[in-house]
């Protein structure tokens, strides 16, 4: 079984193959269960169940492989004799055993509604009538139902399925006597009509795929029973120098799901990760990856999913780099919208180490990615060995939209410039709603959590814990991007003298947000910010835009940088009598920008601003500063 979903490799060794009919959830060369409803001749397609091995197979020059199906089912046809008068035979069920599984016929039996033929000139239920049905061969069942139906209003059984064998066909003379069933002996003959002609076979088009740690049945990914591996979700989203096999994936995934059982999946190994790019498709390729389910969980079941039980772990191998996809686990290029959700993503290097790879490189060489992360964690990425030019590494931004809700960053290393976020370039955007990050670190310079050298930077009811540095440009949020924080907390820690927050060079707003100082001693840096208001801040620059609403909280005691349910928690004291509204965050987002303040309302939702991180309803006129809202 070829694991890179592009093409058969055969080259000069002999190699079996094993092939299997029809491709319905739960087939494979060993399992089949027979489909009950067998009205249509689509239907009766379905159950024709057919397998192949053919072993130790060389080309013979012809690069031509042949597969020689074999009939595992019987064919069973009823034609009605001696129905008397205007009676009609009603509700006909022919029974047989289930399917195989493991390659053996499975004991237990159930009733199949057949395929009806209504003679010329004839009537339904009426003599001539042919009932066609497809079973599963196999001993006799002496007490196992074979026909039942209804006459005259009385439901009528045959017990005692015949002995039948694959690719036969029994043809059965079906009578009705008062309340009595009864059938001739068969005319049997080899069922040989309805073959699969040869020829180009067509590529598998699956609706979504099932990923588990392991793969397992015929690894395809078309349901949990049949779930691909790593290996194959890897070359799945793997970008190919090929560009028809590039293509040919984009068509694949466009517009799918991919559900990730619970597990650890080798993202990052061989000194490549996964880089994602499909310049030569006519569109942007969008893609949902849902991690969280149940390792357990078959067929195409989707009910067993539980984020905070079952962790779906993208990781690095700790024996490897990544040099060969710019030292990242995955790169984001052209004409990629990737959504991530319920993922975790572990590069599994301690602060200590002096590693090469972050989490995430988006539209790295330029051209338009997306990348959406909802109810994710990244943690233990390392940029250590970098020389400091090179940050960010949970996420680096080079162009292209970064939408994080509901995200967690912690345990990230830079040697400078975004412990855990860099962006770069002026077209790059980063939306942030519910996040939380902490213990990560820069301890160069510029930006402990987060370094926006340029683009934009929008934040929403986000939590950032500053960290220990070294550097004297050590800032825990930097950069001349043009910044929007509504709703936000940031807190400094020691070694960070030019404060928790700077905004160096674009027009940037902060409103509703909390600034302290924790055990650094400045928060704010003058720049170029606007206040929309009902800001509460410690120890900042003078002049950096307050306005009458804001308040200067540096006569009060904050809690030390600590977290209380996900977000660091303070208390409101009489100091502060100038409060938000939910319309005042709103009125102000929107003046910051025309354009991006009014994309990102519309991706946070208006509602989104009337509660606090934990999700936790405001006063929508009287709202606490920060991420966190006690209910004022």
């Amino acid at each position: 079984m070829p694991t890179d979903n592009y093409y058969l490799r055969w080259g000069a060794e002999p190699v079996t193959y094993s092939a299997f009919y029809p491709v319905v959830s739960g087939a494979s060369t060993a399992n089949f269960t027979l489909p009950t409803n067998q009205q249509r001749l689509e239907n009766l397609a379905k159950a024709d169940y057919m397998t192949c091995t053919v072993e130790n197979v060389t080309d013979d020059g012809s690069r031509i492989l042949r597969l020689g199906m074999n009939r595992k089912m019987a064919k069973v046809i009823m034609t009605l004799a001696d129905v008397g008068g205007q009676g009609k035979v009603q509700g006909v069920k022919i029974g047989s055993y289930q399917g195989y599984t493991n390659g053996e016929v499975v004991s237990g039996t159930s009733l199949i509604s057949p395929f009806i033929t209504v003679p010329e000139g004839g009537k339904a239920g009426q003599n001539g009538c042919t009932y066609t049905a497809i079973v599963a061969p196999g001993k006799a069942g002496t007490t196992a139902t074979f026909v039942s139906l209804n006459y005259l209003g009385e439901d009528l059984v045959l017990p005692g399925i015949p002995e039948l064998k694959p690719a036969k066909c029994y043809e059965f003379t079906l009578k009705v006597e008062g309340s009595i069933i009864s059938i001739s002996e068969p005319i049997v003959s080899p069922w040989d009509s309805g073959t699969l002609p040869g020829g180009d076979a067509e590529e598998l088009q699956l609706a979504a795929y099932y990923v588990k740690e392991q793969p397992a049945g015929n690894a395809t990914g078309m349901d949990w029973d049949n779930a691909m591996g790593v290996d194959a979700l890897r070359n799945l989203l793997q970008t190919n120098g090929n560009s028809d096999i590039s293509n040919a994936n984009a068509v694949k995934l466009d517009g799918k799901k991919i559900y990730v059982a619970a597990g650890s999946y080798e993202m990052a190994k061989e000194n490549s990760g996964v880089k994602i790019e499909y310049s030569g498709y006519s569109k942007q390729v969008e893609i949902t990856i849902e991690g969280g389910y149940d390792p357990s969980s078959t067929g195409t079941d989707l009910t067993k999913r539980d984020i905070s039980k079952y962790t779906t772990a993208f990781v690095r191998n700790t024996g490897s780099g990544a040099s060969a996809t710019s030292n990242s686990l995955l790169v984001l290029g052209n004409q990629t919208n990737i959504i991530f959700d319920g993922c975790t993503f572990n590069g599994q290097y301690g602060l200590n180490d002096a590693g090469s790879v972050r989490a995430v490189f988006v539209a790295a060489g330029g051209g338009d990615a997306t990348l959406q992360l909802n109810n994710c964690v990244i943690k233990n990425f390392n940029r250590g060995s970098d020389g400091g030019t090179d940050g960010g590494a949970a996420v680096k931004v080079s162009k292209g939209r970064v939408l994080l809700n509901d995200v967690e960053m912690v345990n990230n290393k830079a040697t400078a410039r975004g412990g855990a976020i860099t962006t770069t370039a002026a077209n790059s955007f980063l939306f942030m709603n519910n996040c939380l990050l902490h213990e990560n670190y820069a301890p160069g310079v510029w930006g402990t959590a987060i370094h926006a050298g340029n683009g934009y930077a929008c934040m929403n009811n986000v939590t950032v814990l500053g960290t220990t540095a070294t550097g004297g440009n050590s800032i825990t949020v930097n950069g001349d991007a043009y910044f929007m924080l509504a709703n936000t907390t940031i807190v400094g820690n020691s070694g960070n003298p030019n404060g928790v927050f700077r905004a160096g060079k674009n027009a940037s707003l902060v409103v509703n947000s909390l600034f302290a100082k924790g055990a650094g001693n400045r928060t704010i840096y003058a720049g170029n910010i606007t206040s929309g208001g009902y800001n509460v801040y410690q120890a900042a620059d003078a002049g950096w835009g307050a306005i009458a609403t804001d308040t200067d909280y540096s006569s009060q005691t904050l809690p030390a940088a600590i977290l209380t349910d996900g977000v660091y928690q303070w208390t409101v004291t009489g100091t502060i009598d100038e409060f938000a509204t939910k319309q005042a965050v709103i009125d102000a987002v929107k003046s910051f920008d025309a354009t991006v303040g009014q994309q990102f309302i519309n991706w946070v939702g208006e509602n989104g601003f009337a509660v606090d991180q934990r999700g936790v309803a405001r006063n929508v006129n009287k709202m606490q500063a920060g991420a966190y809202d006690a209910g004022l």
